[in-house]
């Protein structure tokens, strides 16, 4: 693994970011909730694997711009969280569900999902009260998500079930340069499933640039230089790089591979409606690596294990 500014900012800059909670610099925040933990994979011993968790989602944190409104079940406006239960798989629903003004809450829990290391995806949204409610609850302030043709997604989050019978890789310190061999790591999985929950393969408004298996949003265009070829399940295709780097949502990773969210990545969830910062000036990137230095240092996704140990990731 070798680090290259600034395709891997992100990643760099993920454990600053995860130490300072709802930063500044960030409109969204994610929140992990841990009560279908069944099997104590994230808590108790294990507890520091949250750390990862919250590193990856930094990726995000660090570069959306969305202001999301909260949605708050009271009288008869109520609304129901719709996902699958993160710890079997199984379709379930929370009731007089709430989240707080830019919150994307995400249910993580694991069981042995056999040959796939992850799956994860957006959750829907059930319930009854006034149209004004309902609508807010779809699209959580976000006009284009309620468009006949979607621009934008407003999630109010969703969920990923993680195979706690893989070879999995923690990585105490993500910022450096390790081998880990016959293992995947868990923080490159993090970051992909992740980016399927904020609708990366199965957001409406990611199927309506969908098409002919080109991925036709203008920003990933303008990068690109041209229409970059998609899978049949909504993913980048095999190998498909941007500056030298591994695209993160291209659907496969190796045992010793560690995947970045790369700005083709980045450009994509823009298209289908994130706003997303721009890269710091050199200035400011200079600052965040001193900061750095002082703390030390229902649609889903999946990643299959392959016959020469690859994920193979599937929506």
């Amino acid at each position: 693994m070798k680090f290259k500014y600034p395709v891997l900012l992100g990643a760099l800059l993920a454990p600053l970011f995860a130490a300072i909670s709802q930063s500044a610099l960030a409109n969204i925040y994610i929140t992990f909730d841990y009560r279908y933990d069944s099997s104590n994979f994230f808590t108790g011993e294990n507890s520091s694997r949250q750390n990862l968790l919250n590193a990856a989602a930094s990726v995000f944190e660090t570069r959306f711009q969305d202001s999301l409104t909260a949605i708050s079940s009271s009288g008869s406006d109520r609304f129901d969280a719709r996902f699958f239960q993160p710890d079997t798989g199984l379709n379930t629903r929370l009731s007089n569900f709430s989240v707080a003004p830019d919150q994307i809450v995400v249910f993580v829990g694991t069981y042995n999902m056999g040959g796939t290391l992850a799956s994860g995806g957006p959750g829907s949204v059930a319930g009854v009260g006034s149209p004004g409610f309902f609508d807010n609850a779809l699209s959580r302030g976000q006009d284009g998500a309620l468009l006949p043709m979607q621009t934008d997604f407003g999630p109010w989050g969703g969920a990923i079930s993680f195979n706690n019978n893989s070879n999995w890789y923690f990585d105490p310190d993500i910022t450096t340069d390790e081998p880990f061999p016959n293992r995947y790591d868990f923080y490159s999985v993090a970051v992909h499933e992740l980016a399927h929950v904020l609708g990366f393969g199965g957001a409406p408004s990611f199927n309506n640039l969908s098409a002919g298996g080109l991925f036709t949003g203008t920003a990933v265009h303008d990068l690109y230089g041209s229409n970059p070829p998609l899978t049949r399940d909504g993913h980048w295709a095999p190998k498909l790089s941007y500056q030298g780097q591994e695209a993160a949502m291209d659907p496969s990773i190796a045992t010793n591979q560690r995947s970045h969210f790369t700005e083709l990545d980045y450009a994509a969830m823009n298209d289908i409606g994130w706003q997303v910062s721009p890269i710091p000036e050199p200035e400011t990137w200079t600052l965040m690596i001193a900061g750095l230095g002082l703390l030390g240092g229902h649609l889903r996704a999946s990643v299959r294990k392959s016959e020469r140990k690859r994920g193979e990731r599937k929506s």
